[in-house]
């Protein structure tokens, strides 16, 4: 199989000190780290939930498919990441199937990983992602 196993889901939020407050309490998570992604996009809070993680993700100006979402939707699950343990090879495998694509190719993610993202066509209105954490 391909995939291995859902690596995390994608929430976008408005506000990430609001978000991590209500997640951690009700949740009884704990924040793992925040990051900042693409050169003042986004801000990324990772959750750990046994083997899957809750990013949490606050858009902070235009130019990203989180802030588009937000603006569009509102806050909500934004995307699920399927792990895979070589994003390069699964991506050739995705692309010789034509099955429809955001990315052309795998770019560098969050967390020190690697990531495409399919597009919404190709999980029945879901944005898929998949993830290849870098060793």
């Amino acid at each position: 199989m391909a995939v291995q196993q859902i690596d995390h889901i994608g929430i976008v939020v408005a506000n990430l000190e609001l978000a991590i407050n209500k997640y951690c309490d009700t949740l009884g998570a704990e924040l793992d780290h925040i990051e900042d992604y693409g050169d003042g996009l986004l801000t990324i809070a990772f959750l750990p939930i046994g083997n899957v993680q809750i990013e949490l993700i606050q858009p902070l100006k235009p130019g990203s498919s989180a802030w588009d979402f937000l603006q569009e939707h509102g806050e909500g699950i934004e995307h699920i990441a399927f792990k895979v343990d070589e994003v390069n090879k699964e991506w050739d495998r995705i692309l010789k199937q034509k099955i429809p694509v955001n990315d052309l190719e795998p770019r560098k993610g969050a967390g020190n990983t690697m990531i495409s993202f399919l597009h919404r066509d190709a999980l029945c209105g879901v944005l898929g992602e998949f993830v290849c954490h870098k060793k």
